[in-house]
């Protein structure tokens, strides 16, 4: 009969036809969803539960109340946790990588979550609970600064880096990966001393081969004037040396406007480092 009752009143009231949701302890945003789902149909609920269709008077008088507090923790909660739902759903994309974007909503959260003056005692314990937790997330060294590397390299994000030693880590692993085949390897000796010690012949072919799969199809444009391209090319690298041209993008790059997070920051070829 609720099944009956419960789309008429729906109906009446000029709202969506939407069955109810249930939590599932292992999956908070089931959560954050019942209760949305609870306070977009609680006109219909309050209408439902007193048609004499569902309940005799006398059980329906038995019925637990939702209070106007319940009420307003309900809309609170929703409020509150909206946020962490829609960053729950900006890093689960499958369409395009998302590890750039860790850090910026972790500060975005971070500011939400932080506990003001005027907020209800329960609104100050959610956020305090929530942001304990957050807390204690990508704290490993290592993890932290490839996060940082990546925020850093995405133009939507860019100036939401807070570190600046970043752009000196940057720099230094584009130069190593400049001319790869270039790259000395130091072997420690016992007595301390160190020598110098160059790539074998399988890691230059396999270097060279990943070379070779990263470069991109030409235009037509660009294979007309390819010729052109490449005396442009060897006049700039003769005038700046790789560590002058590297130090001169990246300054580039960072005096760019940052994109708009609509946009799609691999279809952007904004700056090309030296490879």
């Amino acid at each position: 009969m609720a099944k009956t009752v419960l789309p008429e009143k729906q109906q009446i009231l000029n709202l969506p036809q939407h069955s109810f949701l249930l939590d599932v302890r292992t999956r908070w945003n089931s959560l954050y969803l019942m209760f949305e789902r609870f306070l977009e149909q609680y006109a219909a609920i309050q209408a439902a539960s007193l048609d004499p269709r569902l309940k005799k008077t006398m059980e329906r008088d038995r019925l637990a109340r939702v209070t106007d507090e319940d009420l307003k923790k309900a809309e609170d909660f929703v409020q509150l946790m909206r946020v962490m739902y829609t960053s729950t759903l900006c890093v689960s994309t499958e369409k395009s990588p998302t590890c750039s974007q860790i850090l910026p909503i972790l500060q975005k959260l971070r500011n939400h979550f932080t506990v003001h003056e005027g907020d209800t005692v329960f609104v100050s314990t959610l956020k305090a609970t929530v942001w304990s937790d957050l807390s204690q997330r990508y704290q490993s060294v290592n993890v932290r600064a490839f996060l940082e590397e990546a925020t850093a390299l995405d133009p939507r994000f860019k100036y939401k880096v807070e570190d600046e030693t970043v752009w000196h880590r940057i720099k230094d692993k584009i130069l190593a990966a400049a001319h790869p085949m270039e790259t000395e390897k130091l072997t420690e000796h016992g007595d301390g001393e160190t020598e110098k010690g160059t790539m074998s012949q399988d890691e230059e072919e396999e270097t060279l081969q990943v070379q070779k799969c990263k470069k991109t199809k030409m235009t037509p444009l660009e294979e007309l004037f390819a010729e052109d391209d490449a005396l442009k090319e060897n006049l700039i690298q003769s005038t700046l040396s790789i560590q002058e041209q590297t130090a001169k993008e990246l300054e580039m790059y960072r005096d760019m406007l940052p994109l708009m997070t609509s946009e799609d920051p691999e279809q952007e070829r904004h700056i090309s480092f030296p490879v």
